[in-house]
């Protein structure tokens, strides 16, 4: 090993001695080699200082300021949003009325497909959608965006049909991909569905509670920005940061099921024999003003709320839409009246059934004489030219004051969003007159939600005591629950005021009763509403503006409002019908519903009935929906 060693090296050192040419081109070789490092160390260094020059600068591309080291950060980084969960919407006994899904899109990119392949995709895409292909054909061959959704909320087995052709390498459907997003789903579809309004494909909340809480039931997004290499893939060394998303909060709300499936059974009834355009009803809870039902028609579907007109949707009839009260208002002339101390219980007006003012003729319903009424009577018999005439002695100024602080006017502050304020004109307004007062009295003239009218008549079934009505009962984020407490706004009236007004109320309902029992009693005189129960109530029949100065000549709404027991009251009630073409007196349209409610819920509530509070024909505590 060591001769060969040596014998293979001596030759190359003979060889030099023998080359000196050879030695002197390898010198060459040598100083050209170190010129050509210099030379690209020169250069890398100038591009270097040119680059840290630059990154630091902010340059001007196409007009537009542009940092450019900000340009090179955003060409390796990537920001991904984390979508949060939005909250679920439940009822007071845990049922979801609302809730979120993942659900898929299907969506290409038209720069990756050619006008070939365009037209093929069309055809399999079309067959699957049921769509035609022309119409596909035209989204996939626009170029001028690289996202296109072709289709939101697709069945998932239309999905797994494409997913499954891909993974097979099939290419009927290459250049589409599948995205899943939160869809919002209704279980209950159209019940509630007013109140709980709806969310958009955005993931907004359009209307209803869904708008109002839209902040914290959307959440708050997450985000992960990572370093990617040139296939879009996070470097496994590169910098990452995340953001977790924060779910939406979760709502349970005071609807109690029971009592929202009665009053949207009773009003769909009474809707379906009146042929009428539509209706509310509330219930509302006296001592706490919570809302345990809020039912309107005509409804929708907010799982499909696009295919409504955004009238159907935007707006709930209870807190956004305005009607003059009618009749229904002397209840809270009464009570204005009284604490006033403009008249007594006792005072007394001269019905003559018509009278003039102003160079207006204005009379009662039937336009016949009821004589000399007291206020209690004069809610018995629904004498507007009583009502007026009380008006008139409470006086503007004093009418008005209170009438604003019944609330009538401005919002309740439920949560709801777009509550309308209602229309109520003063001394103060523009185009005012004396005779606006007097019409006031007996409810024209004055607009009001039906939210509003029914805490008005809550306020003096509560001795007095006005309470903001609520929908959410407690805000819940995973076990830890913020509940919301009950909140007094004011004390409108004094105890002794309202409690003369819910006696008065008793003696009017009572006068409503043969509506519903004359047929099973034979008995066409004043009786009991409730059997068992002494219950308070107020019907009204009002004209409907015509938006031109004037009434509609065919149309008006009947509606009643009213609270049960009549002393230590559980709930208020409003019952509301628009334009019944059956009969169009709130007497005959809305005293059913009314009643049928009430007799219910007593029921439900476990309130014992009075066998003494029961007339011919009657049992107390026994539905009238048992008799045949």
């Amino acid at each position: 090993m060591r001769t060969s060693r040596v014998h293979a090296y001596r030759p190359a050192r003979a060889a030099v001695r023998r080359t000196n040419g050879a030695v002197q081109s390898l010198r060459l070789s040598r100083v050209r080699m170190l010129i050509v490092l210099v030379a690209v160390f020169a250069i890398m260094l100038r591009v270097g200082i040119q680059l840290v020059s630059l990154t630091g600068e902010t340059v001007e591309l196409n007009g537009t300021p542009v940092n450019l080291r900000q340009m090179a950060r955003d060409e390796v980084n990537s920001r991904q949003v984390l979508e949060p969960t939005r909250g679920v919407i439940r009822d007071r006994a845990g049922n979801t009325l609302a809730l979120s899904i993942e659900a898929p899109w299907i969506v290409v990119d038209p720069t990756t497909i050619s006008d070939a392949r365009a037209v093929d995709l069309a055809r399999e895409l079309g067959g699957v959608l049921g769509t035609p292909a022309a119409e596909l054909e035209a989204l996939l061959t626009d170029r001028t965006t690289r996202y296109r959704v072709i289709r939101r909320w697709v069945d998932p087995s239309t999905a797994r049909t494409i997913l499954e052709s891909l993974a097979a390498g099939e290419l009927r459907f290459s250049g589409v991909f599948i995205e899943y997003h939160q869809r919002r789903i209704y279980p209950a579809g159209p019940s509630a569905s007013a109140l709980l309004g709806a969310v958009n494909d955005e993931g907004t909340g359009v209307a209803g509670v869904e708008a109002y809480y839209d902040d914290i039931l959307r959440g708050r997004a997450g985000i992960i920005t990572a370093e990617l290499d040139a296939r879009a893939q996070p470097i496994g060394i590169g910098q990452q940061e995340v953001r977790a998303a924060n779910d939406g909060i979760d709502l349970e709300l005071t609807i109690d099921p029971f009592i929202q499936s009665l009053a949207e059974r009773e009003l769909e009834r009474a809707v379906g024999i009146q042929s009428a355009d539509g209706g509310v009803v509330i219930v509302l809870d006296v001592q706490s003003g919570a809302i345990r039902a809020m039912a309107s028609l005509p409804s929708f579907d907010p799982n499909q709320y696009q295919s409504y007109p955004a009238s159907a949707y935007n707006q709930n009839p209870a807190t956004s839409q305005v009607y003059e009260p009618g009749s229904t208002f002397k209840a809270i002339l009464a009570a204005i009246g009284l604490q006033t101390g403009r008249f007594s219980v006792d005072t007394q007006v001269d019905d003559t059934g018509e009278l003039d003012r102003y160079g207006y003729r204005l009379g009662n319903w039937n336009r016949m004489a009821n004589g000399l009424l007291t206020p209690a009577r004069m809610l018995y018999y629904s004498s507007n030219i009583a009502a007026l005439q009380f008006a008139e002695m409470i006086g503007a100024e004093s009418f008005y004051e209170y009438v604003d602080r019944f609330g009538f006017g401005r919002p309740t502050g439920v949560d709801i969003a777009a509550e309308a304020s209602g229309i109520v004109s003063s001394p103060a307004s523009p185009g005012w007159s004396p005779i606006v007062l007097s019409t006031n009295g007996y409810g024209q003239g004055i607009a009001v939600t039906p939210l509003q009218l029914v805490r008005a008549m809550a306020t003096i079934a509560n001795d007095g005591v006005m309470m903001r009505p609520y929908l959410v009962e407690r805000r819940c984020r995973g076990a830890e629950c913020v509940s919301t407490q009950p909140r007094a706004i004011k004390q409108v009236v004094a105890p002794d005021v309202a409690r003369a007004v819910q006696r008065m109320l008793v003696e009017s309902a009572n006068h409503y009763a043969p509506v519903v029992w004359s047929e099973v009693t034979d008995q066409g005189g004043d009786t009991w509403l409730v059997p068992g129960y002494e219950v308070a109530a107020k019907t009204g029949t009002s004209s409907i503006p015509n938006g031109r100065g004037g009434y509609e000549t065919d149309g008006v709404i009947g509606s009643v409002a009213g609270f049960a027991p009549a002393e230590h009251a559980r709930y208020a009630i409003l019952v509301k019908i628009d334009r019944p073409r059956r009969d169009p007196w709130g007497v005959d349209t809305a005293i059913p519903v009314f009643q049928a409610i009430v007799e219910q819920l007593m029921r439900y509530e476990h309130i014992p009935p009075d066998t003494a509070l029961a007339g011919p024909g009657q049992i107390a505590g026994e539905l009238v929906a048992a008799h045949p």
